[in-house]
């Protein structure tokens, strides 16, 4: 079974994250996957739009899987390159031509938040809940997705975000700027006034509009600021504390 399925209708590339057993969260496998995918839909799809989600109705991205983690903890360089690796799935995300979105249709934690701020739209089912929960386990931001949510939002909402480690609800999330609007499900977000009008435009207007961003982003060195996120972070991966937390955190969830 692929950890990421992805296909085309209606002029918009699915992709949907594929482990509903283990959180959606991101191993080695699933990272490559989802580089492969942003590199052909860039590539070689004409679509409108690009909808991001997690299978199942609990999970849409809980971050880096833990026990990939686990295994670099004596492998800095390997676990530097996994960081990276997801650092460069956002930074290519954030660059489509296409319009962007994701459907947060459960936890998005971590990880799985850095992952949603690389998209132009972030939706979430009523259900969801969102935490930029690094701070409490003992690390920063370390895929690059504080650098480029910072190009989106208010430095307020911005760093409430970040620092408080709260883990909030998708009304409170949307009240903070985080979440663009609430849907029922997949199916009900095709039906949003903004989905069904950019459908009716031409895919090539929306790649131009998209180019003024990205020639904005690439003369910001954009993705030179995101890799000195990740590698800022590195020191604190394996300190005492994030060790421990990543440890009660998987105990947690084998019981």
């Amino acid at each position: 079974m692929s950890e990421v399925i992805t296909y085309q209708r209606d002029e918009i590339d699915y992709i949907f994250l594929n482990r509903p057993n283990y959180g959606n969260c991101i191993d080695e496998n699933t990272a490559e996957k989802l580089s492969e995918i942003i590199r052909e839909i860039r590539m070689k799809s004409q679509s409108k739009l690009v909808v991001l989600t997690g299978e199942g109705m609990k999970y849409f991205c809980t971050g880096g899987d833990l026990n990939t983690i686990l295994k670099f903890k004596n492998n800095l360089s390997g676990l530097e390159s996994f960081n990276l690796k997801m650092c460069d799935v956002i930074y290519q995300i954030a660059m489509l031509p296409q319009i962007t979105i994701c459907f947060i249709n459960g936890y998005a934690l971590g990880g799985g938040c850095e992952l949603a701020s690389a998209f132009d739209f972030r939706y979430a089912s009523h259900n969801a809940k969102i935490g930029f929960i690094q701070g409490r386990m003992g690390i920063p931001t370390s895929w690059g997705g504080g650098t480029v949510l910072q190009e989106k939002m208010s430095h307020q909402d911005w760093i409430t975000l970040l620092s408080s480690s709260n883990i909030y609800t998708a009304f409170q999330a949307k009240k903070i700027g985080f979440i663009h609007e609430l849907s029922k499900d997949l199916t009900s977000l095709h039906n949003e006034s903004f989905i069904s009008l950019a459908k009716s435009i031409p895919a090539q207007i929306h790649h131009q509009n998209k180019k003024i961003l990205i020639r904005k982003w690439t003369e910001q060195n954009l993705k030179r600021r995101m890799e000195e996120e990740v590698i800022s972070a590195m020191p604190l991966w394996f300190s005492d504390e994030h060790i421990k937390n990543i440890e009660q955190f998987t105990k947690k969830l084998e019981k």
